[in-house]
């Protein structure tokens, strides 16, 4: 029974980290425009600075902020359901998005240079 119900947590848990990321992700677009009056031209040359760092960046941070805000998160609930290494559990819930995140993120590299994003479909 302890199993099925950690392994139901750390889903949950999974889902909940991926649309935090994806919130925090949309809402970082969506300021940076309002505050900066972003245009095409704008977000060319954010995402273009020093070769991609600008994208890396701008995807880098809402991740941070997301693992921030899922460590109580995942502390609690791992808590709830008596789970001997809490900490364990937290890692193991940041792992996923984080290996999905480095292992896409040169892939981004290769496609930034290559043009506009019409070529990448």
């Amino acid at each position: 029974m302890g199993i099925i119900l950690f392994v139901v947590s750390y889903i949950l848990l999974n889902m909940i980290c991926s649309a935090l990321y994806v919130g925090f992700l949309l809402l970082l677009f969506k300021v940076m425009k309002k505050t900066f009056t972003m245009n095409e031209e704008k977000w060319t040359t954010l995402f273009n600075y020093k070769e991609g760092l600008g994208l890396r960046f701008m995807m880098m941070f809402p991740f941070l902020i997301t693992s921030a805000v899922m460590f109580p998160v995942s502390i609690y609930s791992f808590n709830l359901i008596n789970f001997k290494y809490t900490v364990l559990g937290y890692f193991a819930v940041i792992m996923l998005p984080a290996t999905i995140l480095v292992f896409h993120l040169p892939k981004l590299n290769s496609t930034e240079n290559k043009g506009s994003a019409q070529d990448l479909y």
